[in-house]
């Protein structure tokens, strides 16, 4: 019996430093979505830093339909190395549960309308959780068939 996979949550987030313009945080970010989901909310919480500096926290949650469409809009958006990548470190980028899938984007290439693989600090979290899926090969074949869709 095959089993129903399908995308049911998305959680982006991001940090806004201080020595950042908080409008172009939220471009970038806003920037991974799909033309039709830009108008989405983010929800924004000011912290404060370990040393008194403002940081916000921009956050957007997405379900169902509209999370399937962002998450297929970052992978179609991905170059072909960043795919192979993705694919090859998909056991790193699974949650214990193997159903959430962790993406770390660059935020200034999102900014600049380039969505990029980032293993660095300055990043944008992509985080999906897609029902259906028990094990890594699950959701390798999910991501492959959304990969021959693109």
């Amino acid at each position: 019996m095959s089993r129903v996979i399908k995308v049911r949550h998305a959680h982006i987030s991001t940090f806004s430093h201080a020595t950042e313009d908080p409008m172009k945080v939220r471009k970038a970010l806003l920037n991974l979505l799909p033309q039709e989901l830009r108008s989405v909310r983010i929800s924004e919480e000011v912290l404060e830093g370990h040393y008194g500096n403002e940081i916000r926290v921009f956050n957007v949650e997405l379900r169902g339909d509209e999370a399937f469409k962002a998450l297929k809009h970052i992978i179609c958006s991905l170059s072909q190395s960043d795919r192979n990548a993705l694919l090859l470190s998909l056991a790193l980028r699974l949650g214990d549960v193997k159903s959430h899938l962790h993406l770390r984007l660059d935020k200034q290439e999102a900014y600049l309308g380039t969505i990029t693989l980032r293993d660095g600090s300055d990043i944008i979290k992509f985080s999906v959780t897609i029902d259906g899926c028990r094990k890594l090969d699950d959701v390798k074949n999910f991501l492959d068939e959304l990969i021959r869709e693109c």
